[in-house]
């Protein structure tokens, strides 16, 4: 009966006068300044876009891209004594290209490839305290000894399932990893989804909800750091101006609200992680993402 379903979702979307969009485009934005904060992961912002790529009997295939910037600072943002910094500045300008394979309503797989630069190359110094001063009227921020100028590539997998519990509640769950120069983790997302959403995870892809309805999102994430060039340097040479003791194992508490609409969607998570470094003064770091999404 589940593979009947699904065969009936795949001829809806390709059907001639599908119902259905097969592509959308997306903006993303974390940042704690929701909270009236502006360090440690200061901001990141991701422009996506995607869609619907081929499928069989048993398998529906998307494509993904995003093109994603990423700020991270010192809780003392003005200060040019490094001795007290609790964060190394750094950017990280990336591209990445991702396939997903849904093979029914309640789980898919992904891989993706990921490369991009840190350092003066990223813009992040730049841009920064390009919006601090035209934008926020602030001072600009010290950035002495940033994270070094390299070139990046990560390759990331991910596997994600929902198990339903019943017609408006289900767990969700994934599994991914990364491995690369920019950074090496694996981990997990767990967590509780109530009202009408069908999404199999919560932020992955627009595309998998496209009825009108809304979704409450209560979750942890789990997450084990082998390498992070943002904290620590490269793991090939010791060229990095400054680096901290990292924290290996990382732990966010996660609460989302979805709104879907026919050709809109909106999400909203909060996230409360722990301590990248063992410097950083502040235990929790507040930040929020705010991720909009137009289906075609």
């Amino acid at each position: 009966m589940k593979k009947q379903i699904f065969i009936l979702v795949i001829v809806s979307l390709h059907g001639t006068g599908s119902l259905y969009a097969q592509r959308y485009l997306n903006l993303s934005v974390d940042n704690d300044l929701f909270f009236g904060r502006d360090r440690y992961y200061s901001s990141g912002i991701f422009i996506n876009s995607g869609k619907l790529n081929k499928s069989s009997d048993t398998l529906i295939n998307y494509v993904h891209w995003t093109l994603g910037h990423e700020i991270y600072t010192p809780s003392l943002r003005y200060t040019k004594d490094v001795e007290y910094y609790d964060y190394p500045y750094g950017g990280w300008l990336f591209f990445q290209r991702a396939e997903e394979r849904q093979r029914n309503l309640t789980n898919a797989w992904l891989w993706a490839i990921k490369a991009g630069v840190t350092g003066k190359a990223s813009l992040a110094q730049l841009l920064q305290n390009l919006y601090h001063d035209k934008i926020l009227g602030l001072p600009n921020m010290a950035w002495e000894k940033p994270v070094p100028q390299r070139f990046h590539v990560n390759l990331n997998g991910l596997y994600k399932k929902r198990i339903n519990i019943f017609s408006k509640a289900a767990i969700l769950t994934d599994f991914f990893g990364n491995l690369g120069t920019q950074r090496t983790a694996i981990g997990s997302n767990i967590g509780i989804l109530l009202g009408s959403s069908k999404v199999i995870s919560f932020i992955h892809n627009p595309l998998e909800m496209q009825n009108v309805g809304f979704g409450f999102y209560i979750g942890s994430r789990f997450e084990y750091r082998f390498h992070d060039f943002m904290i620590s340097g490269s793991l090939f040479d010791n060229e990095a101006p400054f680096t901290l003791d990292p924290i290996p194992y990382k732990y966010n508490a996660l609460v989302g609200l979805a709104f879907y609409g026919k050709q809109w969607q909106l999400q909203m998570l909060f996230n409360r992680a722990t301590k990248d470094n063992t410097s950083q003064k502040i235990k929790g770091h507040n930040y929020l993402n705010i991720s909009l999404s137009r289906l075609f």
